[in-house]
C-alpha cells in the first residue's frame, strides 16, 4: 500500500474518487482499466519525457508510454484507493526454434503488469497494457506499433531468411552451449 508522500497527488485523488464511486475492489479494477481503454491512451515504446510526478504526468498529460507505464499507473491508482498492489516484471511469450526444438526468449518479450491482492481471492493478475493495446499481449510487441516506430527485431522478422538465418544461429549457439 505503501506510496511516495507527497508525490502524484492528481492520481491518489483520482483514485479515492473512483474508489468511492466503485462498489467493490473489483469494481474499482474494472472501472481503472476502462479509464484506460475508453479515454486516449496509447502504447508506444518511445514515451515522452515525464515530469517528478511521474504518474500524474502520464495519466493527465502524455497518456503514451509502455507496459511499466502503464503497469505503474495502475498500481499507484490501486495502492492510493487502499488497495494492495504490485508491479511484476518478466516476459511474454517467446519465438519457437523448430531446429533446436526450443523457445528463445528475448528482451524485445519483456512485460510489465499489475496484481491486487483481492479478499478471498489473493493476488490477481491484472495487465493493463491489456486494456489499451490489446494486440501488444495477445500477438506480441509488433503487432502493437504502428509501420514507422522501430520494434527490436522488426526487420529480421519480415524477412524470412534473414529469421530462418538468426533461428540457424540460435540453434547452432544452443547445441554448443548444451555441449
Amino acid at each position: 500500500l505503501r506510496l511516495p508522500d507527497g508525490r502524484n497527488p492528481r492520481a491518489a485523488a483520482l483514485a479515492v474518487r473512483m474508489r468511492a464511486s466503485a462498489g467493490s475492489d473489483e469494481q474499482f479494477v474494472a472501472a481503472v482499466l476502462a479509464m484506460f481503454r475508453e479515454q486516449q491512451f496509447f502504447y508506444t515504446l518511445e514515451p515522452p519525457r515525464l515530469d517528478r510526478d511521474s504518474v500524474d504526468d502520464f495519466l493527465f498529460n502524455t497518456r503514451r508510454g509502455f507496459c511499466g507505464h502503464f503497469a505503474s499507473a495502475f498500481t499507484n491508482l490501486a495502492r492510493a484507493a487502499g488497495i494492495p498492489a504490485r508491479v511484476v516484471t518478466g516476459y511474454q511469450g517467446g519465438d519457437y526454434n523448430e531446429l533446436g526444438g526450443h523457445l528463445v526468449v528475448r528482451q524485445s518479450h519483456a512485460h510489465a503488469w499489475s496484481e491486487v491482492w483481492l479478499e478471498g481471492s489473493g493476488w490477481v493478475r491484472v495487465d493493463p497494457t491489456a486494456a489499451v493495446a490489446p494486440e501488444r499481449v495477445e500477438r506480441g510487441l509488433a503487432a502493437a506499433l504502428p509501420a514507422g516506430e522501430p520494434v527490436p527485431g522488426r526487420a529480421l522478422r519480415e524477412n524470412r531468411w534473414l529469421w530462418e538465418a538468426r533461428m540457424a544461429l540460435d540453434a547452432v549457439n544452443a547445441r554448443w552451449n548444451d555441449w
